[in-house]
């Protein structure tokens, strides 16, 4: 039987939660620029990218050292042109050591330091074996067509990483020596650290080397893949004081007393991607680990006009913000380059809050907890459970089938599961469309009286749900993904991209145009906020397949005029099919780019609207797309038009919130303020939605 005592401090230990400082904090707003950006490709390629690394393949394909000091200088000459941070400088290194090799011989030119000759082995060894591998994968050198389309995508992504990540010529970008001092500064109180997010541990090998013999170094990442391969390193080129941890996303799966964590690279993710939920557990599990007084040191990067690392940044003083709130007090902050920072921070049980500036009038919001005030992360739909691939299954042997039972079965599980898993996601769809399959022909003409709902299903049902049916085998993998079309198949990169793009669009198809829709977000109140009146011009920007564009039609008549605009030629297509079905010659939607839009007539509308959008253009957007969206808007209103956002709030503890992502209105207010745009009045339509509606400010040009 187990000792009582033992069993409380068990429990307690259980539940115990990181120590929460309870004042709130003002933090300034940077204007027109956003405070964070996730989501972007953090290494794109270029067409003159490609180019040098064709070269480069050509010149190490052939041996040909002349076609190689070639390739070199190319990538050098298109490497300003590049996101920061990207390959170039690591193909650059690579190159000159290839030269070097082929010049003085293997052994004369390998690098002295483990770490680097460990990745000098890796893409030079077996005739640059593996970095002819990536050159082929990430820039589809020699006309490359993988023989494995489905672990191609993984592939790629781990040569990518450790070509980005443990590149010898880092430090160009990333400011290593200086955040090595700082570290070793604190190394009489540390004999004990963990590197979170350690990839292939550059940082954990350094870190381990500064705080000497005796001392260990925990590196930890979610990549079973990343710490097999760091694993190969420490043995094969015996690298001391570096323990690999294979974490979790909501445990850092390490259980000694650690003296410091360091997080490189990755706080920005964790700020405004993870899950609030499993950024909470993951945090917990870091109080468990870290000792009282230990320390925190958060790597991260800043934008510098308009660019900034691998496409992501996460401004200093919302982390420090963040994490007063969870229990840590900033004792340093370093500027280390125009696109990096460095915090030291400690654990203490009574925080001093981080004292911010701002310049006289600067917009402020108030952070009174450890919530982000912006969730990017889930963009496309909810997390995927076991009840909700029951569901999926039950949905498919419906379709495939014609089986009234599973039918009936999905219905009474979405009933069940959507009030705890899923508030305006594709739960309520396709229990509706489960309703229709069970529906006689009464029932299905009252279920369809809106046009739109009648549509909807026409839309899914072509070819006996053909889309349908392959939509809901892949998303809850339900099906071998061989029976998919060829389109998801494709190995070549842009015809991937036009297959998953495609996947993305019929998605987004079944979450805007869901009939149920009107029901949870409750449209008809938002219709009723909307300044708007027969014969009108209205801009339906991000229209998706037209949810909102036809009730604008109904709206403002055949006099008044609609025009949608949205990135995907699909939702377009649609569209404009069922306007000229419909004969709604006052609706016309064309095709936009991410950096704006033109409407026929500028300077002539009287609505601009955007829904479930703007968290997109404020936190995965470029600043010059972001910049060229709101001048596009400020040239099509009127002087005296109205721009109208209805976009996703934070929910208070117990209300499920919609879809995933959320942005506070306080950003929106204050960077289109910047912009040329005064609030004129606001509405909360549900709790996880509100309202904004903009007026130009006479003031700015467009």
């Amino acid at each position: 039987m187990p000792n009582p005592l033992s069993v409380i401090l068990l429990v307690c230990g259980l539940f115990a939660q990181p120590v929460l400082a309870g004042d709130a904090l003002e933090v300034p707003l940077p204007g027109k620029r956003s405070i964070v950006r996730v989501g972007a490709i953090p290494n794109p390629v270029t067409e003159s990218a490609r180019q040098g690394a064709q070269r480069l393949f050509e010149g190490l394909t052939t041996k040909n050292p002349a076609a190689v000091e070639q390739a070199i200088a190319e990538i050098e000459t298109c490497q300003s042109n590049e996101v920061p941070g990207g390959s170039a400088s690591a193909l650059v290194w690579l190159g000159q050591s290839w030269l070097r090799a082929n010049a003085l011989g293997w052994e004369a030119a390998r690098p002295a330091a483990k770490l680097d000759r460990a990745y000098f082995d890796f893409f030079l060894a077996d005739d640059a074996k593996h970095l002819k591998e990536y050159l082929q994968r990430k820039y589809r050198a020699g006309d490359y067509t993988p023989p494995d389309p489905e672990t191609h995508l993984d592939r790629l992504t781990f040569l990518d990483d450790l070509i980005l990540f443990n590149n010898p010529a880092r430090s160009q970008w990333d400011a290593t020596e200086q955040v090595m001092t700082i570290i070793s500064e604190l190394k009489p109180d540390v004999r004990r650290a963990i590197d979170l997010g350690a990839g292939f541990g550059y940082f954990s090998a350094r870190i381990a080397e500064a705080l000497g013999e005796g001392s260990v170094v925990y590196a930890a990442d979610t990549e079973e893949t990343y710490i097999d391969q760091l694993r190969h390193f420490i043995q094969d080129y015996e690298i001391q004081g570096v323990e690999p941890i294979l974490s979790k996303s909501n445990d850092i799966m390490v259980r000694e007393p650690t003296d410091l964590v360091f997080i490189a690279s990755l706080y920005h993710v964790l700020y405004a991607w993870s899950q609030p939920r499993e950024r909470d557990a993951f945090m917990k599990t870091l109080h468990r680990t870290l000792r009282p007084g230990g320390y925190l040191v958060v790597l991260d990067n800043r934008e510098q006009d308009g660019r900034s690392l691998h496409n992501a940044y996460v401004d200093p003083e919302f982390v420090s913000a963040q994490l007063y709130h969870y229990g840590f007090e900033l004792i340093r902050h370093e500027d280390l380059s125009p696109y990096r920072y460095l915090l030291v921070l400690h654990k203490s049980t009574s925080p001093q809050p981080p004292v911010y500036s701002a310049a006289p009038g600067q917009d402020r919001i108030r952070v009174e907890n450890a919530d982000a005030v912006i969730h990017i992360g889930s963009l496309d739909s909810f997390d995927i459970t076991p009840s909700g691939v029951a569901a999926g299954r039950l949905m498919l042997k419906a379709l495939a089938d014609s089986d009234p039972a599973a039918a009936r079965q999905a219905i009474r599980l979405y009933e069940t599961i959507i009030p705890h898993e899923n508030f305006g996601g594709e739960y309520t769809a396709l229990q509706w469309i489960a309703r229709y399959l069970l529906a006689d022909e009464n029932e299905r003409h009252e279920i369809t009286r809106d046009p739109l709902a009648a549509e909807f299903i026409a839309y899914l049902a072509r070819d006996h749900y053909a889309e349908l049916k392959r939509y809901i085998a892949r998303k809850y993998k339900l099906k071998d993904v061989t029976e998919m079309p060829a389109y998801e198949e494709a190995v070549d990169e842009k015809t991937r991209e036009i297959g998953i793009t495609r996947r993305q669009a019929f998605e987004d198809f079944i979450l805007f145009n869901n009939p149920e829709r009107d029901r949870w977000e409750n449209s008809p109140k938002i219709m009723d906020l909307i300044p708007l009146k027969a014969g009108d011009h209205v801009v339906d920007v991000g229209s998706g397949p037209g949810f909102y564009t036809f009730k604008f039609a109904k709206r403002v008549g055949p006099q008044g005029r609609v025009e949608a605009f949205d990135t995907k030629d699909s939702h377009i297509d649609y569209l404009n099919t069922l306007a000229r079905r419909w004969g709604l010659d006052q609706v016309i939607g064309r095709v936009s780019k991410t950096d704006g839009f033109s409407v026929q007539e500028p300077g002539s509308a009287d609505l601009v609207f955007m829904c479930s959008l703007y968290h997109i253009l404020y936190g995965v957007s470029s600043q010059a797309e972001r910049d060229g969206m709101i001048k596009s808007i400020a040239q099509a209103l009127k002087p005296d038009g109205r721009l109208v956002i209805v976009d996703n709030g934070p929910v208070p503890p117990g209300v499920l919130p919609y879809h995933g992502p959320y942005i506070r209105s306080e950003l929106i207010v204050s960077q289109l303020k910047s912009y040329g745009f005064r609030l004129e009045s606001s509405a909360q339509v549900i709790p996880q939605r509100y309202l904004l509606v903009f007026a130009r400010d006479g003031r700015h040009e467009p």
